[in-house]
């Protein structure tokens, strides 16, 4: 899912916001009469709020609570969190994304939700183990799909004489035929801004090359790692090649977009969600889910709800969080939030060829890992990433400086 940037200036005032948090133990005396849920806007008809409301409002009569939703606009979502979080006005359940649940287990800001947990959801849920951190469920994924996918354009490739490649060598082949063609061959979008470029930009070639981004303890990054450098590397064979052209440095997310939509491009790779994009467009595509180098592998959102420290009521505030992910009301949250199934009592909206995909390869799934201390250090590395694409350091000067800024980060 893609967000807005957030300065290494935030990353570095979280440190010192949450640091004059309590952490301590909520009053659980008595039951709220309110409790308050944070969500990013997720509904495509841009009405979130009535869409909450709607899924809570059951919960509110069931439980004589009142449920109060604010949705908060990504750009300011962080920022949001950590100022609410150090004045004690944030929420009681609260929507996070991988990179930030890591900062706010560090300052023990969340509850450890493990003996909460059912043996029916755990049975019943497909991604529970994306909100556990050293051995402990401090989370439970909402929202999990978004895998980023290659496209590609049928006609393009047909016109060109290419076939739809399956190893990173015949995408290169590949390329290179749209190229002499005078096709365009893959549209990427290297002038973003924002740090979750590099969800489809650099991370789906890491895990094809076999790496992981950070150590198993996350004490340190593997930024510098071989598995890291042959990602960077290919990336830099892909531009040598004329596969990626030179105007990757300068194409944002509508630019790429629109590369793809208007039948310019031959190749994009961004999530699946886009496929009634480019169906909307007429682009007879087809996908693969993920190019192989050593193996398959390819980034996956997984953003999950938390029960903050704030919560007077961790019990209840867990009730509200079981009974927004249970599939009555998670077909609801579908209808507007294009996602697959999150457990197995949902009947799936979403389309089969993609329902096939999550249930059929789902070791190739990787959600980012939660990681304390580490929002800060992706942007380091895909900072360090743009100047090697724009030719200012070698692959091994921009993954060395990224690690070691990045590792004095996390320490």
């Amino acid at each position: 899912m893609k967000r807005s940037l957030t300065t290494l200036v935030v990353a570095a005032a979280s440190v010192s916001l949450l640091a004059g948090c309590s952490g301590g133990s909520p009053d659980t005396t008595s039951s709220p009469s309110e409790l308050e849920l944070w969500v990013p806007p997720l509904a495509a008809n841009n009405q979130d709020k009535a869409l909450w409301d709607e899924i809570v409002a059951p919960f509110e009569e069931e439980r004589g609570v009142e449920v109060n939703i604010s949705v908060i606009p990504w750009d300011a979502y962080e920022t949001k969190f950590l100022t609410g979080i150090s004045s004690n006005a944030g929420p009681d359940v609260g929507y996070m994304y991988s990179e930030m649940i890591g900062d706010y287990i560090v300052k023990d800001q969340l509850v450890d939700m493990t003996d909460m947990v059912t043996s029916e959801q755990e049975d019943n849920f497909y991604f529970l183990k994306n909100g556990v951190f050293d051995g402990k469920q401090y989370a439970i994924p909402l929202i999990v799909g978004g895998a980023r996918v290659l496209f590609y354009n049928k006609d393009l490739l047909e016109q060109a004489g290419a076939e739809p490649p399956t190893t990173w060598e015949e995408f290169i082949d590949a390329g290179v035929k749209l190229k002499e063609a005078g096709i365009k061959p893959y549209t990427a979008s290297w002038g973003d801004p924002a740090r979750g470029s590099m969800n489809s930009l650099f991370f789906p070639f890491v895990y094809q090359a076999g790496g992981d981004l950070f150590a198993e303890d996350g004490s340190t990054t593997n930024f510098d790692s071989p598995e890291v450098l042959e990602a960077a590397n290919f990336i830099m064979k892909m531009r040598e090649t004329g596969v990626l052209d030179d105007t990757a440095t300068g194409t944002t997310p509508e630019t790429q977009r629109k590369d793809f939509e208007e039948g310019k491009a031959g190749f994009v790779i961004t999530s699946d969600q886009d496929m009634q994009k480019w169906t909307d467009a007429g682009i007879n595509w087809g996908f693969v889910p993920s190019l192989t180098n050593k193996e398959e592998g390819t980034f996956i959102a997984s953003d999950s709800l938390t029960v903050l420290k704030k919560c007077a009521d961790p019990q209840l505030c867990y009730d509200l969080i079981s009974f927004v992910t249970a599939g009555p009301q998670m077909e609801k949250l579908h209808t507007q939030a294009a996602f697959p199934p999150l457990g197995k009592d949902e009947t799936p909206n979403y389309p089969e060829e993609f329902v096939q995909m999550y249930a059929d390869k789902a070791d190739m799934l990787h959600p980012l890992p939660v990681i304390p201390n580490g929002t800060g250090t992706y942007q380091v590395l895909y900072e360090n990433l743009q100047q090697m694409i724009n030719g200012q350091k070698t692959p091994e000067q921009a993954l060395a400086d990224a690690a070691a800024e990045a590792n004095a980060m996390l320490q």
